[in-house]
């Protein structure tokens, strides 16, 4: 006996959910995705065919859905109907499908694994010949610089906006608050702030954890039957967009509670009851949404502490989760694809770094965070926006990542201490109440001195009297002795450290971070928010 399995997938989604400049189209382009890759849509498209959802449905997730047919022609038949009822109602979606003919023999794990990199080996493939040029008789939308068809909204998309307008905002928006549809909505203001956080959350080695998952079923006390396994896959991923959704829903319910408890609302200058925080996407461990500039970092961190709760665990292998998040701090103009892909680069390097401290299990206790606040200049790596941050004698200014959640024994290791970003959290609020004694302008002119290094750092803090950042400022500041503050305005050395070597071996700014973005963040604590 045999079967064939289909892989569907969805090619280059974030062009797609980002090919237009207004964040209503995002998000209905990304609902549109989920759609496609749903069992509800397949089942739709299939209803007159032989197709059963029990029977022919492995598993939806991960960015693709994965089919069973009993031979190959039937397999083929089934593709063609649901690649081109996607086509027609879909303008612009591109899908790439392929199926695989597997013995009984093999299993679920070598078939799913031989599956993906045939899918995989065809998208290059496809990818380096094809490329789709202009028709020369067209109209050009000048949003997404498309083609413009003569019905450029099917009925099956138009289906998708009523949802999404009518129920799906409002299921991820707090009761008594209204979801935005543009990012001015979001809050903020000209004179005050008009910035967006782009924030994108991805579950840490769940690649991994399937392949256990795997281990754990075949070695369970009764040898699981293909049915089961599928079953089984299934229900694991269907947790998982569950489990990482009711974060979301969570996070979004703590948001709110701080703008009632608060004066939060005030504070970001909202409107009409606009809830300051907008799902992008929601699709199993990939998470993207928009904030009000200054408290998309805190929001992050909610939602990771809510994500990894004790109590918060996958009902089939009954483990907890973990995630790093990127956020991109950008002006509410600037291209929001790129904002999306700086995110992902920042999320990406939290998690390079949990593999760094955490390298017996790859990063996957660790859940981390990175940011970056955009001016303006274009870059296309990380990489190349962080050699700006080099200092004058080849230290460090950035200190980020930071550790939101990790093992105890990385988390009570001394050498970490500075990573915490509960630590960091500590560090911005003294910044922004000295910002209040010495003024902005010594603050900043700290900024300055810090990338001129060590040296200059200290000689601008002896020459302005401001040594005693460095004590608030230290991570044991609990035991600052009556030595060093008899040595305060006294133009004697401190003991206290602006840069700390890591593990890299080089030395970073203790507080550079922390002046970089005090105009740009608020501390939201359990019914608190504030700026102090």
């Amino acid at each position: 006996m045999s079967r064939c399995l289909t892989i569907l997938e969805v090619s280059q989604k974030q062009n797609y959910i980002f090919s237009s400049k207004k964040v209503k189209n995002n998000i209905v382009n990304s609902a549109v995705i989920a759609y496609v890759l749903g069992s509800d849509y397949i089942a739709e498209v299939l209803a007159k065919t032989t197709y059963a959802d029990d029977k022919n449905m492995v598993y939806s997730g991960g960015g693709h859905v994965v089919l069973e047919f009993p031979d190959e022609n039937t397999a083929k038949e089934m593709v063609s109907k649901i690649t081109r009822t996607i086509y027609r109602d879909f303008d612009g979606l591109v899908v790439f499908a392929k199926s695989q003919v597997f013995d009984d023999d093999t299993s679920m794990r070598d078939c799913l694994k031989k599956l993906t990199e045939a899918l995989e080996r065809k998208k290059s493939i496809r990818s380096a010949v094809f490329h789709q040029g202009s028709y020369g008789v067209e109209k050009i939308d000048s949003d997404t610089l498309d083609v413009i068809a003569e019905d450029s909204v099917s009925d099956a998309k138009k289906k998708i906006e009523e949802s999404e307008y009518n129920s799906t905002a409002k299921e991820f928006t707090p009761v008594g608050y209204q979801p935005v549809y543009k990012f001015e909505e979001l809050g903020g203001s000209k004179g005050e702030s008009n910035f967006i956080a782009v924030v994108h959350i991805d579950g840490n080695g769940m690649g991994k954890r399937v392949e256990e998952l795997y281990d754990l079923l075949k070695k369970s006390d009764t040898r699981q039957s293909w049915n089961d396994m599928k079953h089984s896959i299934r229900e694991f991923s269907e947790s998982i967009d569950k489990d990482f959704k009711t974060a979301y829903k969570e996070m979004a319910k703590e948001i709110a509670q701080q703008l009632k408890e608060a004066d939060l609302d005030k504070k970001l200058d909202l409107k009409e009851k606009k809830f300051p925080v907008r799902r992008i996407i929601t699709a199993g461990d990939d998470i993207c949404f928009v904030t009000e500039g200054r408290i998309g970092i805190e929001c992050a961190r909610i939602y990771i502490e809510k994500l990894t709760a004790a109590e918060r665990k996958n009902s089939v292998d009954h483990k907890g989760y973990s995630a790093c998040a990127g956020v991109a701090i950008v002006h509410q103009k600037y291209p929001f694809y790129k904002a999306y892909e700086l995110a992902e680069m920042l999320c990406s390097n939290a998690k390079k770094y949990g593999a760094q401290i955490s390298p017996a299990d790859n990063g996957r206790s660790v859940s981390a965070i990175d940011w970056h606040i955009e001016f303006g200049e274009l870059k296309d790596t990380l990489e190349e926006i962080r050699r700006s941050y080099a200092t004058v004698d080849h230290n460090r200014l950035e200190l980020r990542p930071y550790i939101i959640k990790a093992s105890e024994e990385i988390l009570n290791d001394r050498k970490f201490a500075a990573k915490k970003y509960e630590n960091f959290k500590k560090i911005i609020k003294r910044i922004q109440k000295n910002g209040s004694t010495y003024g902005n302008g010594k603050i900043k002119g700290l900024r300055a001195a810090l990338k001129q290094g060590e040296k200059a750092t200290s000689n601008y803090l002896i020459f302005n009297r401001m040594e005693d950042i460095l004590i608030e400022n230290r991570l044991d500041a609990d035991r600052v002795t009556d030595e060093d503050l008899l040595k305060l305005f006294t133009g004697k050395p401190v003991k206290g450290e602006a840069f700390i070597t890591q593990m890299d071996g080089k030395k970073h700014s203790l507080l550079y971070d922390s002046i970089e973005l005090m105009d740009s963040y608020l501390a939201l604590e359990e019914g608190v928010a504030r700026e102090d």
